[in-house]
């Protein structure tokens, strides 16, 4: 039987390679012609997702150049700052609180502001008779057409604690707070508004302009410490669940606004905004003894700020104040606050120009 397949399988061998020539040539034509059109198929693939980076590459460095590099130098201006920046939160029930408020607030610095980007870059100064707190602060927004976009990363290591039953006060330096967010505002009616051009000098208010808007935010913040974030002299003040080591929280909500640009006598000018929201969150609380998940999930966010500034010839000079809180509940009677807080006072040159564009 073994022989028998032997034979039948090598008669058949023997009937294939004895084909007609012409049928073994229309064979190897169509084999060719088919590897031929896959690798015409692979080559024109690649060369198309080739031209499509490209395109895409061109098209982001476009997007890029035309929100944030401005060509021309009369719109650009060198600037000297002075600032106050800090985040600070705050742990409370219906008897007492305990406020934690970062050290060596002040700063100094120097930047450059055109018509689409403000950078500035401080130097912070520190006390070296007190303990100071170690800080990243990223804070920056813009504004195209009618969307006002703010954005905020901040991580500050140690902390001053104040309690509100005897004024007296610890510094802790293991305590870490990492707070970020972005908010958006669409507005309606907001026709030349732009508080960059107020606030890198380049051109003065000519009309006032008031609108209101929507939109919504993101928010996260979390605290962190080697032991309770509530200091042994304090810890009769408060409960089991508000001795925390660590807290998360994230969130997103929705919110309305308002904003303002006013044109005063003699080169005044002031801008106004504000900003109120609501959001539900995730949060998650560690203590020394367990863990647990707040059950009210709500959070209220306010949001404020002003701009007063005078224009003159090419120089210009501001001063801004914005704040920022985001309060929720923490279950078992506590409650937990974020608050951040930039001032700036601006002098500033602008590097060409005249006097009519601040007309």
């Amino acid at each position: 039987m073994e022989d028998y397949n032997k034979i039948k399988l090598t008669s058949s061998f023997s009937r294939f390679i004895n084909f007609p020539i012409s049928i073994k040539t229309r064979i190897g034509f169509i084999l060719k012609r088919r590897t031929l059109l896959l690798l015409f198929f692979l080559i024109n693939t690649l060369c198309w997702s080739q031209d499509l980076d490209k395109t895409d590459s061109v098209q982001t460095t476009n997007l890029i150049d035309s929100l944030l590099i401005d060509h021309d130098l009369r719109n650009w201006s060198v600037r000297l700052f002075g600032n106050v920046k800090g985040q600070g939160f705050k742990l409370s029930n219906d008897d007492a609180s305990l406020t934690y408020i970062p050290n060596n607030l002040f700063g100094v610095g120097i930047g450059v502001a055109t018509r689409k980007l403000i950078l500035d870059i401080a130097f912070n100064l520190k006390d070296k008779s007190t303990e100071n707190t170690d800080r990243f602060d990223l804070q920056g927004g813009f504004i195209f057409d009618k969307n006002v976009i703010d954005f905020y990363f901040q991580i500050y290591d140690g902390f001053n604690i104040e309690n509100s039953l005897n004024s007296s006060s610890v510094f802790r330096d293991d305590i870490k707070s990492i707070d970020g967010g972005i908010d958006y505002l669409y507005l309606f009616n907001a026709g030349e508004y732009s508080q960059n051009l107020l606030r890198s000098g380049l051109k003065g208010q000519k009309q006032n302009i008031f609108s209101f808007g929507v939109g919504g935010f993101l928010v996260y913040n979390q605290i962190s410490a080697d032991t309770s974030i509530v200091p042994q002299e304090f810890i009769s003040d408060f409960n089991e669940q508000a001795r925390i080591t660590n807290m998360t929280n994230y969130g997103i909500g929705a919110m309305g606004g308002l904003a303002g640009l006013f044109k005063l006598p003699s080169n005044f000018y002031v801008g106004v905004g504000a900003k109120a929201g609501i959001a539900l969150t995730i949060k998650n609380a560690e203590t020394e003894t367990g863990s647990y998940n707040p059950n009210n999930p709500v959070l209220y966010k306010l949001n404020g700020s002003i701009l007063f500034g005078y224009l003159w010839n090419r120089f210009y000079t501001n001063i801004s104040f914005r704040a920022s809180t985001h309060a929720s509940s923490l279950g078992f009677e506590n409650n937990g606050a974020f608050a951040l807080l930039n001032g700036k006072l601006v002098l500033g040159y602008r590097i060409k120009g005249n006097k009519k564009s601040f007309n």
